[in-house]
């Protein structure tokens, strides 16, 4: 079997890896592969940075993971060590239905900080970062198929959407880090298993003409649901803006309401300490509500022969657990690291890109750990809520933990990725 690498340009008949995605998982994964030397076709659906439509612009990253973002994204000519599209965050502010407000100083940790950051800007500093890793970074992509090739040096060949036609490129790899709707997955047939979970999220933006010199991530439980805001990185368009969230169950009538922008202030209105917080500061609401779906999700596979999901494709949590970056960067690190093992050893004539590779076994036991891990925790961030047992919200979540606690893992239900976006 030949399997000797060959000449590549960007309409790509011999890619060792083709990254679908360049959102932070999609950039980490290319930026490692590069790193190592192989030679990567990163694609963004998108023309140009826009606002993504399902990713609230502020999200924070905790202190435990500051170091992860500056691996991949510190700039040695950067004296300040500021990365893009962030500033540091002091702690986390969090209220309960008691009334304590609970503050986490990180302070005290490692880092001394935490990070709050600016979803544009971070993930486009992600993407240049990945091309001057070597990656080639190819935007307006739209991804339509892939099928597999019988050449022996390759294993895929995939057809892509341009402003300019159709685009098809071939590779040894390919990685599918297109988010929640997981379009590799969906076009390889892999079911997407969901817990029952309707969480949905609306966020809407505000902005004040004062300065703002908060620095806490603020998060506060509500009768139906939990709000998150935090202070977004200032810029000279939109001086200070904070980024307000709501989260409750996309059936229930207060996850209806917030999808209104006079809903959503009546809601703020009946808040303790957010609503408050936002009418000192003089804040006031700018731009459209955005809602997002924020349920959790796995893929039944994590990987196969010769392709593997990471991030979100792979597994989404509930944004309470405030793991989505730091699980997007971590795990898109170990998924370079085990691609290029796996690659190396298949071409010194390991025959398998799939489970029977030891290092793509490696990644699929990790993805399933991380799944169990965050299943336990999440039903005790839930459970730890003592209040309104009486609405549908929190007793749903209580539930659930009954349900994990007494009689094992509920079931997932298997449900098409098409069913899932509508």
């Amino acid at each position: 079997m030949n399997k000797k690498r060959r000449k590549l340009d960007l309409a790509g008949t011999a890619w060792d890896v083709v990254v679908v995605g360049s959102g932070p998982a999609g950039c980490a994964t290319a930026i490692t592969l590069a790193r190592f030397g192989q030679r990567v076709l990163l694609v963004e659906k998108r023309a140009s940075a826009s606002v993504k439509l399902h990713v609230p612009l502020g999200e924070s990253l905790h202190p435990a993971s500051v170091g992860l973002a500056e691996h991949f994204l510190a700039n040695p000519g950067n004296p300040t060590g500021q990365l893009a599209g962030s500033f540091r965050t002091a702690g986390n502010a969090s209220l309960s239905a008691g009334g304590q407000l609970d503050i986490a100083d990180f302070s005290f940790t490692s880092a001394g900080h935490g990070l709050c950051v600016d979803r544009l800007a971070f993930d486009e500093a992600l993407r240049m970062n990945a091309v001057a890793a070597g990656a080639t970074l190819h935007r307006g992509v739209d991804f339509l198929s892939c099928a597999r090739v019988t050449d022996g040096s390759l294993n895929w060949r995939m057809t892509f959407k341009t402003p300019g036609g159709i685009l098809q490129a071939c590779a040894r790899y390919l990685v599918d880090c297109s988010g929640r709707q997981a379009v590799v997955a969906r076009a390889l047939e892999t079911p997407a298993l969901r817990n029952e979970d309707r969480l949905f999220a609306c966020a809407q933006w505000f902005s004040c003409t004062g300065g703002d010199d908060d620095r806490y991530t603020r998060v506060e439980a509500a009768p139906d649901g939990w709000w998150y805001s935090n202070r977004l990185p200032a810029t000279a368009r939109r001086g200070s803006s904070r980024v307000v969230v709501f989260h409750s169950d996309e059936d229930l009538p207060a996850g209806r309401q917030a999808a209104t922008p006079s809903g959503f202030d009546r809601l703020l209105q009946g808040s303790r300490h957010i609503g408050p917080l936002l009418s000192v500061k003089g804040y006031r609401p700018c731009g459209v509500i955005r809602g997002a779906p924020a349920h959790s999700q796995r893929l039944q596979d994590f990987c196969g022969d010769a392709w593997m999901a990471v991030g979100d494709a792979a597994q989404a949590h509930d944004p309470l657990s405030s793991q989505g970056m730091a699980k997007a960067l971590r795990t898109a690190s170990h998924a370079g690291h085990m691609i290029h093992y796996a690659l190396t050893a298949w071409l010194a004539g390991t025959k398998t890109l799939g489970l029977g590779n030891t290092f793509i076994a490696e990644y699929d036991e990790q993805q399933r750990q991380l799944w169990a891990e965050y299943e336990s925790q999440r039903g005790f961030y839930y459970h730890a809520q003592p209040h309104w047992s009486d609405h549908p919200f929190w007793q749903r979540r209580r539930q659930r933990f009954r349900q994990d606690e007494g009689e094992g893992e509920a079931p997932a239900t298997a449900v098409t990725l098409e069913k899932m976006q509508t």
